[in-house]
């Protein structure tokens, strides 16, 4: 009798311990994926290169898209062609003074995600990086 007890214990142990993970995995690990940490990424593989207003030089750049959801990257692929211009309009309206301020890519960071959430219809990009930021 006490190893027929012994075995039912052992079993109700291991269900609960199974059904501990599984609630953990739905609940606190799905949670977490849709917290602030949960940010996804968009390489815009071509650089970004365009005149530098009332200049002879030439601005370069490479963005990242950060958002808020995965998934997005067939749809931001299918609309590379509105997000680049809507990035390069940004773009050839800054001068040498406001590339070679301290804060333009700050300003870039909040003026972006606004411009392409507007021109596609969105509200989860978040924010922009920059691989590469040259003036020539």
């Amino acid at each position: 009798m006490k190893s027929n007890n012994k075995s039912v214990i052992t079993i109700i142990l291991l269900l609960l311990l199974i059904a501990g993970a599984v609630a953990y995995y739905f609940v606190i690990h799905k949670n977490n994926n849709d917290s602030e940490e949960g940010y996804h990424y968009y390489a815009i593989e071509d650089f970004f290169v365009t005149n530098v207003k009332d200049s002879s030089k030439l601005f370069k750049t490479s963005i990242i898209i950060v958002t808020d959801r995965g998934g997005l990257d067939k749809y931001l692929d299918e609309n590379e062609f509105i997000i680049r211009d809507t990035i390069l309009f940004i773009l050839r309206g800054l001068n040498e003074d406001d590339i070679k301020s301290s804060t333009i890519q700050d300003k870039l960071r909040e003026m972006i995600p606004v411009a392409l959430n507007e021109a596609l219809g969105t509200n989860h990009i978040v924010s922009v990086y920059f691989g590469d930021f040259v003036m020539q």
